[in-house]
């Protein structure tokens, strides 16, 4: 009994000797608050299209406030052909015409902070679509200013020499998130683009310093806009071995 209650004390005293000498670190508003993720396709249609839109959203900010959430987490809204249901980017700095405009954005965000919310947006790091005119220019040859956006790789050449056409020679065995290889043969640069999700979703180049500008003046954009944080989209597909 006597080494219990020694015991109880000895952990009573660490507790009190901490709670004093360590002040309590006050949490962000990313770290404290419920994190609520909108789905825009499905989540409010404002003009009777049967698709949810931006204006949609800002007709519904009060119900957040009435389940206590101060932070949305908004997928994708930039403008994209939807292949992968906005995940493919053709325009990282424009709002697809499906979800309304830029003004109904601003106008949405400026709704959210008068109301004490925080907007995150998804940030798609990894790839654009292919039909972003990055890559639009990039497949057309090995020397226009996009041509090392994107990855870009020949043919095994073991594979050619046993007399295979170049198309039939991936340089590897890799197979993508969604089945399938990894690699799409471009016939005008007679090259492998790599393609972790869809073949519509090229992946970049992060170790050509101009993408990393490019990707970075995208951040810059959304936050003048007033954006208050990004969730990052498949990260850990970000950087491949170099060979």
């Amino acid at each position: 009994m006597l080494r219990f209650v020694s015991l109880s004390i000895l952990v009573l005293c660490v507790i009190v000797y901490n709670t004093l000498c360590f002040e309590l670190r006050e949490l962000d508003w990313w770290q404290s608050n419920v994190i609520y993720q909108i789905y825009p396709l499905s989540f409010k249609d404002s003009d009777g299209n049967g698709t949810g839109d931006l204006n949609g959203i800002t007709s519904r900010l009060d119900h957040f406030l009435d389940i206590n959430v101060h932070a949305i987490w908004l997928s994708p809204v930039y403008e994209s052909p939807m292949a992968d249901f906005g995940y493919d980017i053709s325009n990282f700095t424009a709002i697809d015409p499906i979800f309304g405009t830029m003004d109904d954005f601003d106008e949405m965000i400026a709704a959210m902070h008068d109301r004490g919310l925080y907007l995150i947006m998804d940030y798609v790091i990894n790839h654009s679509s292919d039909q972003h005119e990055w890559f639009i220019e990039s497949r057309k040859n090995k020397t226009n200013k996009y041509a090392d956006y994107y990855m870009w790789y020949d043919a095994k050449p073991e594979c050619v020499d046993d007399g295979n056409q170049p198309e039939d020679c991936p340089p590897s065995n890799w197979v993508s998130v969604f089945g399938g290889s990894m690699w799409e043969w471009e016939e005008n640069r007679q090259q492998f683009y790599l393609h972790q999700f869809l073949k519509e979703q090229p992946d970049l180049n992060w170790r050509n310093q101009e993408v990393f500008d490019e990707m970075m003046a995208v951040v810059k954009f959304w936050l003048e806009k007033g954006v208050d944080g990004f969730r990052v989209d498949a990260i850990k597909h970000l950087f491949e071995v170099e060979d």
